[in-house]
């Protein structure tokens, strides 16, 4: 029997969920994944279908799909649920209930107990949560005895809420099977039509279409169900519609022009025309690409110039790259509409750019400073972050072959043990350079001759400098994942060197030189701290700006959430981290704290990484940090030395060079 992972589940789902073939592009993008990687996933996709009497059908030039005239779809569906297994936890449950509640006219706790695999009592006993999720938006949930419950309330209330629940970081995708699960082929069909009309009509390919269809599909519900927004007793709607009608736009004019045969109402083709434009493209008409002279076409200028300052980084933005570079422009274009119209777009997709890639927002974020002194075009902490997705995505796929991990296979058992572990290996290790296996003894000889970034060992064995991840000889599935992390974590930290390393070299003139001195005070360094956790050890590091009133204490349990939530990302040089928050977290100025520990200790929710040193960054200037000021100095192999160091002192720290 084939067991499927997460990510060919989800290739399975995208495929059974339509009618047309897919791409191998396409699929990545809804995967998040290379087009490579799709490719080796639909091998295992198919033998799972011809498992369950499906096949998928693939016709060069048009791309994959499920053979129309083979199988049962619907039963390769539930094939699949169960092959996953899931069991919901609590919050997941609710999350259900509500796009349940809002996609259904009436539903019954047995209906959500039935879709979570759990009794009807555990669906009773959390949801005042769903009541108040609602509540909390103005929104009613009544309950009639025998019949059901039901949502009621504002209108675009209720639509919010949807677009809450679609559009959550956590919980999306969820909220997303849900919907598709529970919204009427018919409705879906329809919204599939609608979107390949408008990705014709503008020449764009949308980055998320999944989510989009959905959005759309809901829409064309609540118009068929008679929800229809701009209703004379909607006052919310009324008011949206005198916005939309009164926006001097010409693209949602023409979008809403273009919807007249789908959509009646006015108010709802304004509506559907603002989410279009709202949404991100990865693919633009040659047509429009080619304005590079038009003087008025400032995204693609601002693009442009994004480029090819990503280019100084020794970054090779060439043609397999085109699609995420007009993405970018495409974005771009949205966004100075929306900076233009006074339409601010607000998530946590901020924070959480910040913390997983923060490099790479950092650089986006003074780029985008240039870009305003030269084009006069003002974004916000939101869009700069969908900015950084695209300029990271270039970048990472850029020198993915540079930063490939060179793993060493240390294994004393015979060659056929040591054959298996390596084939259990082979998915984790994935496009790694593999060397091995070898004894402990011809592993010594190798990297006396070899630069090698990780040895994964069946032994407890120190190998001098090089990192060695000690795993068991059965490999289990928890061990499997052990290595996946590491493998993320040590690619990770080699494309953060690499990046910090190209920066330093085309950022500054060759041979300047800058100090920790000119970037902190010294009434902000402290060192020789004892501290166990990396929870206080951030509080202890950020005493001193809170002193001085630089900035809030909701500062601080924004930099701790920060970790809790998306892991010690910001690790980005060896043995220290750089935590911050937002803009709008509760700083006052731009300003720079720096705690060296008496000790190495654990950072991360699941105590991933080990540090010495926090450097806190209170960030007030959307445009400024000194984050690419401070990594460069703390990434010299001296500085992480001197930092180990029992005798350091402040004047030590403060004379920390590049």
């Amino acid at each position: 029997m084939i067991e499927l992972t997460r990510r060919q589940r989800q290739c399975l789902q995208f495929l059974c969920r339509r009618e047309a073939f897919a791409t191998t592009d396409e699929i990545a993008r809804h995967l998040s994944v290379s087009a490579r990687t799709v490719r080796t996933e639909l091998n295992v996709v198919d033998a799972f279908a011809r498992e369950h009497g499906c096949a998928l059908e693939r016709v060069p030039g048009s791309g994959v799909r499920i053979a129309p005239d083979q199988g049962d779809r619907a039963a390769l569906l539930a094939a699949i649920e169960t092959a996953e297994g899931h069991a919901y936890s609590v919050d997941e449950r609710v999350v259900v209930a509500q796009m349940m509640l809002i996609v259904n006219p009436v539903v019954r706790f047995q209906d959500i107990a039935d879709y979570c695999r759990v009794s009807r009592q555990t669906v009773v006993a959390h949801f005042g949560d769903v009541v108040d999720f609602f509540a909390r938006s103005g929104v009613e949930v009544q309950s009639d005895s025998g019949v059901g419950s039901r949502v009621s309330g504002n209108e675009m209330a209720i639509r919010r809420c949807f677009m809450s629940l679609i559009s959550s970081a956590q919980y999306g995708q969820l909220a997303q099977s849900v919907a598709f699960d529970c919204l009427g082929e018919v409705h879906i069909a329809a919204a599939d039509r609608i979107i390949a009309r408008v990705e014709k009509l503008k020449g764009v390919s949308f980055a998320d279409p999944a989510q989009l269809c959905a959005i759309v599909a809901f829409i064309l519900d609540r118009i068929a169900r008679n929800a229809t927004g701009g209703g004379a007793n909607d006052e919310s709607a009324t008011g949206a519609l005198r916005v939309l009608r009164g926006t001097d736009d010409a693209s949602m004019r023409a979008l809403a022009d273009a919807l007249v045969a789908d959509v009646p109402f006015e108010f709802e083709r304004l509506f559907l025309a603002s989410v279009f434009l709202a949404q991100r493209t990865t693919r633009v008409a040659e047509d429009t690409l080619a304005r590079e002279d038009d003087q008025e076409d400032v995204a693609f200028r601002i693009s442009r110039d994004l480029i090819n300052a990503l280019s100084e980084l020794h970054v090779r933005c060439d043609e397999p790259l085109q699609h995420l570079i007009d993405g970018l422009t495409t974005h771009l274009r949205a966004a100075i509409w929306r900076s233009r119209n006074g339409i601010q777009i607000k998530s946590r997709v901020p924070i959480q750019v910040m913390s997983s890639i923060p490099l790479l927002f950092d650089f986006a974020r003074r780029q985008m400073g240039l870009m305003e002194e030269r084009y006069g075009i003002s974004l916000n902490e939101s869009e700069v972050a969908y900015i950084a997705m695209y300029l990271d995505t270039i970048y990472e796929t850029s020198m993915r072959s540079i930063v490939r991990l060179k793993v060493l296979f240390v294994c004393s058992f015979g060659l056929a043990s040591s054959s298996i572990l390596m084939m259990r290996l082979a998915h984790a290790l994935g496009e790694c350079e593999v060397a091995g296996p070898v004894t402990i003894d011809e592993a010594r000889s190798y990297l006396a001759d070899h630069d090698v970034d990780l040895v994964i060992s069946t032994n407890d064995v120190s190998l001098g400098t090089t990192a060695v991840l000690t795993v068991d000889p059965l490999l289990s599935n928890a061990e499997l994942d052990k290595v996946k992390n590491r493998l993320m974590q040590s690619s990770y930290s080699k494309m953060c060197a690499q990046f910090l390393h190209a920066y330093t070299s085309t950022a500054e003139p060759q041979g300047a030189r800058h100090t920790v001195r000119e970037y902190v005070d010294p009434q902000n360094i402290q060192v020789g701290v004892a501290c166990d956790d990396w929870r206080e050890a951030i509080r202890i590091a950020s005493a001193p700006l809170l002193k001085q009133e630089l900035i809030e204490q909701r500062y601080v349990d924004r930099m701790i959430g920060a970790v809790e939530d998306f892991g010690p990302y910001m690790v980005l040089t060896p043995g220290t981290a750089y935590v911050h928050a937002g803009v709008n977290d509760g700083t006052f100025a731009n300003c720079v704290a720096i705690c060296v520990l008496a000790r190495e200790i654990p950072l991360g929710p699941a105590n991933e990484k080990r540090i010495r040193t926090i450097i806190v960054l209170g960030m007030h200037d959307k445009n400024r940090s000194d984050l690419l000021n401070l990594a460069p100095i703390f990434e010299r192999p001296e500085t992480i030395a001197a930092l180990e160091d029992g005798g350091l002192n402040v004047d030590d720290v403060l004379e920390l060079h590049t």
